[in-house]
């Protein structure tokens, strides 16, 4: 059977212009949108800064090992090992002295693909070819062969589910941490020796339901366990409670609670809260340029459809608009980073 399937469809001169049309009141929602992620962004950043500058002048150091009652209702920055010894299991695995157990279930399907190229013709119209592909594939992902273009690529529906599984509740120290922050911790690891189950076999560290692993058939089903030890390292910047957990703390810039895996000082954790907060304001920023060019774009849209009836001097149209969109992008997008600062 050919696993590639083209498809060719052509939209004409009119047509073109008239969907360039269509696409103006988008471009006016996505420019003013523009606006509102900048300035919220910039809010956003002023009050990260203000956090940043909260944990510098308030953050107390604090052993986790033993609990000084004296910081209650205070910001601490504390580490250690977190320990529980709770059980978790599901249907096929039982682990003890674990914090985190994932299981995944990945399905042998066929898996769609698609690419199309666009081709301008003579007039202004415009020839699509979309191709698509089929290929089978070890995925986690449910992939609908329902809604795919081509008939005969047939996937069965998962019959077993990837599941995510978190004790209760752990010790950090004499601190008590919740499933929610239990849930946070990372370094996982491979279960490397699976206990036989009855339907299964297994290989390469899989439970494997089908026929033959070297040669997998559609439906084929492999399971995967990994799980986070008791014992996992952590880092905390948060409010100490009356009970010994650790919370989000209140400030004039909102909730404060940060955790991050591994024994981190005070000024290691800070320095990554900083970085992050960089990063998150600077991709904030290229996102709202970028959605002002596009909806600036697709305002012009309907000048560069109609100029398209010329060959050449749609080039010239789409060169100049191009150049002139991102630099009226740029300046809006400074300006109202400038005054949203101000």
């Amino acid at each position: 059977m050919d696993n590639n399937f083209t498809e060719i469809t052509t939209t004409t001169y009119g047509q073109n212009v008239k969907n360039s049309f269509a696409g103006i009141v988008f471009g006016i929602i996505l420019f003013f949108a523009s606006f509102i992620l900048l300035w919220w962004n910039e809010g956003n950043s002023v009050r990260l800064i203000q956090k940043e500058d909260f944990i510098n002048k308030n953050a107390i150091v604090a052993n986790s090992s033993t609990i000084n009652k004296n910081n209650d209702m205070k910001l601490i920055a504390t580490n250690g090992s977190v320990y529980s010894d709770e059980i978790l299991s599901d249907s096929m695995v039982t682990v003890d002295n674990v914090l985190n157990l994932t299981r995944t279930v990945e399905m042998y399907q066929w898996i769609e693909k698609k690419q199309t190229k666009e081709k301008r013709s003579a007039g202004g119209g415009t020839t699509k070819t979309t191709t698509y592909s089929y290929e089978k594939k070890w995925d986690k992902f449910e992939h609908n062969s329902d809604k795919y273009k081509k008939t005969g690529y047939n996937n069965p529906k998962f019959t077993f589910k990837s599941k995510d599984l978190t004790v209760n509740e752990a010790k950090m120290g004499e601190f008590k941490l919740n499933r929610n922050q239990i849930s946070r911790i990372g370094g996982y690891r491979n279960i490397e020796k699976l206990e036989p189950k009855e339907n299964f076999e297994i290989i390469d560290n899989y439970y494997y339901k089908g026929n033959d692993y070297s040669f997998p058939e559609v439906g084929d089903i492999r399971i995967s366990y990994k799980y986070v030890p008791s014992g996992a390292n952590v880092s905390i910047i948060g409010q100490q409670n009356w009970d010994n957990s650790i919370g989000e703390m209140p400030t004039r810039s909102g909730s404060l609670y940060l955790q991050y895996d591994g024994i981190l000082s005070l000024d290691e954790m800070l320095n990554k809260f900083k970085q992050t907060n960089m990063l998150l304001t600077f991709g904030l920023r290229f996102a709202g340029f970028l959605a002002m060019y596009i909806g600036l774009q697709l305002l012009v849209n309907p000048i560069i459809a109609i100029a398209r009836f010329v060959p050449f001097l749609s080039e010239i149209v789409e060169f100049i608009s191009s150049f002139i969109l991102g630099a009226i992008a740029a300046i809006l997008s400074l300006l109202t980073i400038a005054i949203a600062w101000l």
